[in-house]
């Protein structure tokens, strides 16, 4: 569960010990208030004075209208271990909450509900029960969530109310509202034990199939919440009097991308080859790699025919896997690939280059390093980002140097590119350039990535280089640099070990005193004792 921010821990404070500015706060709280900054409201939602109440009640209303359905679970369980002793000042006129001060809460509107709601949250079993019965007589629908999470309400008195409640509620016009709560009916179904819920769920199912309630399911695929819509979608996919291609239509639009995904799933299960071809081309089109792949999986196994044309328009994909698996169902096709990806880098769009760069890095042999060179110093950073990477896989050995001068890019992708190639590769003889490098005008991009592969290089020589770095011009480089120092000298003897040379000792101490003022003491009283037990490991008997 969320913490309390700062902010919120200071107005708590105020609130609390503050007689003259508690409703501003409360409002203030109301609009930036979490879970838990609601619980510390709840005391002031019981005062006598009218004016904190219905700010205090109007802040717990606010917070709540904020959270998704499967917060409730969370906050449920949260209050509910709340015991006497939690925040026992604070929270006192809370724990002291009477099943009559329940009976006897006037409910208004919404914010009043509310309230009661969080009260069938409370640890007195007689409190939530009280609460449960004033919901019963309520009838807006906002009462639903509470009524759902208290069917697992470990008092059977309780659990049978909240169901008498729900059942009560089986109307047309509350089917808007269950289907609001989906994320709590699945959550009944899938992991409450106490009661078995199947006739109850099967009939809220049937609800919801009801040809009357069409209109309450269409209106659920513009819902706010996900969980909703999502149910709705697959819902109305599987109805038999609702036009497919009508909901289709709709859910391949979505900004969700598991609402696409479970349309095309449900697309490539129906036997409707022409349903699947009206389709394909806008869903071989999304930007959801998985979705894509479907797609490309669906021309290969339903419209053989068709598939030539689709694999190798795949073979340019964004997607690695993609294009994998493109080159996999193309294999009897005898195409040269290499050939394919290298004609791309002269005639086609220069969106289509980076992909075709990476292609002939997929593909092709050694030697075709040279195809990809010129594109290490494009002014596009995609360019220059997938021509490193393409080397990386053709050629990384005899490229090293590359990948340095790579480094200084003030492209910041393709000089990070840069730096995971030479993390595994990267040697004490190419400390010379890297640190004539790191002494240059470049970015700071660049500077931190050196100090990176400084610390990946062998331990013994790292920290000499770590260390000389503690003295650069930059600030912010040389703190990075300490980070680094620190990183090391805390995995001595716990990640890693070594026995220093005699040489290297003396690199080491000599570092130390040219770079002394800028450590902060304890680590140079650190790396001095790394150098007094390597002298003591290594004196003679």
């Amino acid at each position: 569960m969320k913490q309390l921010t700062p902010k919120e821990q200071g107005l708590l404070e105020e609130l609390y010990r503050s007689d003259e500015r508690k409703v501003e706060i409360l409002h203030s709280l109301g609009k930036m208030g979490s879970m838990i900054t609601l619980t510390f409201l709840l005391p002031f939602a019981l005062e006598k004075g009218e004016e904190v109440r219905k700010a205090a009640l109007a802040a717990v209303h606010q917070i709540t209208s904020r959270l998704r359905k499967q917060d409730f679970i969370g906050l449920d369980q949260y209050i509910r271990r709340l015991t006497p002793y939690s925040n026992r000042n604070q929270l006192a006129a809370w724990h002291e909450l009477l099943p009559e001060d329940i009976r006897n809460f006037s409910i208004n509107d919404e914010a009043d509900l509310s309230f009661i709601g969080i009260c069938s949250f409370h640890r007195n079993g007689y409190v939530r029960e009280a609460a449960i019965e004033v919901l019963l007589k309520q009838a807006t629908g906002a009462e639903i969530p509470f009524l759902l999470i208290r069917l697992n309400d470990w008092q059977p008195k309780i659990r049978y109310l909240a169901f008498k409640a729900c059942k009560v509620r089986f109307r047309p016009n509350y089917v808007k509202h269950f289907l609001e709560s989906i994320f709590l009916l699945k959550h009944l179904s899938a992991y409450y034990n106490r009661e078995k819920f199947s006739d109850f769920l099967e009939e809220i199912d049937a609800m919801f199939r009801h040809p009357d309630n069409r209109d309450v399911l269409r209106s659920g695929f513009r819902s706010k919440d996900p969980d909703v819509r999502r149910f709705c979608f697959d819902l109305a996919l599987n109805l038999h009097d609702i036009d497919p291609d009508e909901v289709i239509a709709d859910a391949l639009i979505q900004k969700d991308t598991m609402i696409r995904l479970q349309t095309v799933r449900y697309l490539c299960r129906q036997d409707d080859n022409e349903r699947l071809r009206k389709w394909l081309d806008r869903i071989r089109r999304d930007v959801f790699p998985s979705i894509r792949q479907l797609a490309l999986q669906a021309y290969v196994d339903r419209l053989p025919e068709e598939a030539t044309d689709a694999l190798l328009a795949a073979l340019l994909d964004g997607h690695k896997s993609i294009r994998e698996m493109a080159r996999f169902y193309l294999r009897d096709k005898k195409i040269d690939f290499v050939a394919f990806y290298l004609g791309k880098l002269v005639d086609a769009e220069e969106q289509v280059i980076p992909i075709a760069i990476v292609g002939v890095g997929e593909t092709g042999v050694k030697a075709d390093d040279q195809s990809i060179l010129p594109f290490l110093h494009h002014e596009n950073e995609r360019l220059q980002r997938a021509a490193v990477k393409a080397l990386a896989m053709l050629n990384p050995d005899d490229h090293i140097e590359v990948f340095i001068r790579a480094l200084q890019t003030n492209k910041r992708s393709a000089s990070r590119e840069a730096r995971q190639i030479l993390a595994d590769r990267v040697e004490l003889r190419h400390t010379d350039m890297l640190w004539e490098m790191l002494e240059k005008d470049v970015g700071l991009h660049v500077k931190k990535n050196i100090l990176f592969l400084f610390s990946k290089m062998n331990k013994a020589d790292s920290i000499s280089l770590l260390l000389r770095a503690c003295a650069v011009q930059e600030k912010e480089i040389r703190d990075d640099a300490i980070l680094h120092v620190e990183y090391w000298l805390n995995g001595y003897n716990r990640r890693f070990y070594l026995r220093l040379k005699d040489e290297q000792c003396e690199k080491i101490s000599h570092t130390l005193e040219a770079v002394r003022k800028f450590l902060p003491e304890d680590i140079a009283e650190s790396v001095e004792s790394l150098l007094a037990q390597n002298d003591k490991e290594g004196a003679p008997l």
